[in-house]
């Protein structure tokens, strides 16, 4: 089947990719990577904003962060941060390898007032932090791949989101396996979960019960993957999570790719998300049937993306408070998603990206997007959002990205913010 590889045009619309690799493993021993092709990606926001580049992560990484927010009628908050992670693996014997991974944050100081300081950045008292943010066992025999222990993941509905000074990481234990040709074949266990996202304290592996808002403990989300790409210029994907005493949840995902010309390329993503209570329902109903759909039209020639995307829920609920990340929705932005309504709703995205290399700028990209957010009730949850995103990359081991996000919300109840962000990489 033919690989679809996006320009770095479209880095700046922002992805969901169709999601063939849910074990994170270090690309020259990882079974999955090398046996199968990567699947074709739908394109979204968010999914690029927080995409963990899993090469950028192999082995360092030095990170300088700034980022800015301001709410109507609040003060600005806004901090400035130095991070870095170190990543080490012993060689494999009979099939074994151990992975490490060393993350800190350094808390700069130049906000000194906790009044006025992003806390997104640091932890819960807005200080530095060291942790061993990937600790695992990875077992390789044929075309089976175990992964045990502290790792980075990337499924629909549990993903790194990097779009902070930290990526989240999770306690999972995975095995994927390729023996079938084109078909990839996946389950674990996620116990626990780091990072900005996790809802507690950043450089914390907390329960996922937790993580979710729930009180007590939970035995953990089991999911369990099935990834084909059998057709021709097609990915088809399908997830079921279980995550306990709390809700079922099955994800499908499809990506086709069409050229039409040797400069053009249309890419056409369709996907549905559902959800529904279970066991003691910890958090209440579930009652999500959300469907999406998405379109990209790559024109390489003139150096030009362009995307749109459409996503309904159906449900009595709506699809609301199961995602551990970014989410897997196509219409994801920077900042809102389709779970931020709260219940069922709507939403669209538009967007647009330019590569400067046309004109001999190489390694600069430019974006736009705009999106719409509302519940069925208007009254209750109405917002518009414009995002704007600039990345330049200046080699392969240097890149800096600035993102900026407005939010206005239409319900008198809710203040509109604004935020903005700038990201410098070194990878070594």
């Amino acid at each position: 089947m033919k690989n679809l590889t996006l320009s770095t045009a479209t880095l700046m619309i922002m992805s969901i990719n169709t999601y063939g690799e849910s074990i994170q493993a270090i690309p020259e021993v990882s079974t999955t990577q090398e046996s199968t092709q990567q699947p074709i990606k739908v394109q979204t926001v968010r999914g690029i904003l927080g995409e963990y580049d899993l090469m950028e992560h192999t082995k360092g990484q030095l990170r300088a962060g700034y980022i800015t927010f301001s709410e109507d009628g609040t003060s600005r908050t806004s901090a400035y941060a130095l991070g870095g992670h170190y990543h080490f693996n012993t060689k494999r014997w009979n099939g074994l390898m151990v992975g490490a991974e060393a993350y800190s944050v350094l808390n700069l100081g130049i906000n000194q007032n906790s009044l006025n300081t992003n806390s997104d950045f640091f932890d819960l008292e807005e200080k530095s932090f060291i942790l061993l943010s990937q600790a695992y066992l990875d077992g390789k025999w044929g075309n089976t791949e175990i992964k045990l222990g502290r790792q980075a993941l990337d499924t629909p509905h549990a993903d790194s989101d990097d779009i902070r000074m930290m990526p989240n990481y999770f306690e999972a234990y995975t095995v994927t396996n390729t023996d079938i040709d084109d078909l990839t074949l996946s389950a674990g266990m996620i116990d626990k979960m780091a990072g900005w996202e996790n809802g507690v304290n950043s450089p914390d592996f907390v329960d996922v019960g937790e993580t979710l808002g729930v009180n007590d403990d939970i035995d953990g989300i089991f999911y369990a993957s099935a990834v084909y790409e059998g057709i021709k210029d097609l990915s088809l994907s399908l997830w079921y999570y279980h995550y306990s005493d709390i809700a079922d949840v099955v994800y499908a995902e499809a990506g086709y790719s069409y050229i039409l010309s040797k400069n053009t390329t249309f890419t056409l993503g369709l996907q549905y998300d559902g959800s529904h209570e279970t066991g003691a329902a910890l958090l209440g109903k579930q009652d999500a049937d959300t469907y999406g759909i998405s379109l990209e039209a790559e024109l390489t020639d003139l150096g030009i993306t362009l995307l749109a995307a459409y996503n309904q829920d159906n449900g009595e609920t709506g699809a609301t408070g199961l995602s551990l990340g970014g989410g897997p929705f196509f219409t994801s932005m920077e900042d809102q998603t389709l779970d931020s309504i709260g219940g069922a709703g709507k939403a669209w995205m538009i967007g647009a990206g330019y590569n400067f290399e046309n004109i001999g700028l190489n390694g600069l990209c430019f974006g736009l997007a705009y999106g719409s957010f509302e519940a069925d009730d208007a009254s209750v949850y109405k917002s518009r959002e414009i995002d704007a995103v600039l990345e330049y990359s200046l080699s392969e081991k240097l890149s800096v990205t600035a993102a900026f996000a407005s939010i206005d919300h239409k319900v008198t109840t809710i203040e509109d913010y604004d935020q903005f962000r700038l990201i410098a990489n070194y990878n070594f």
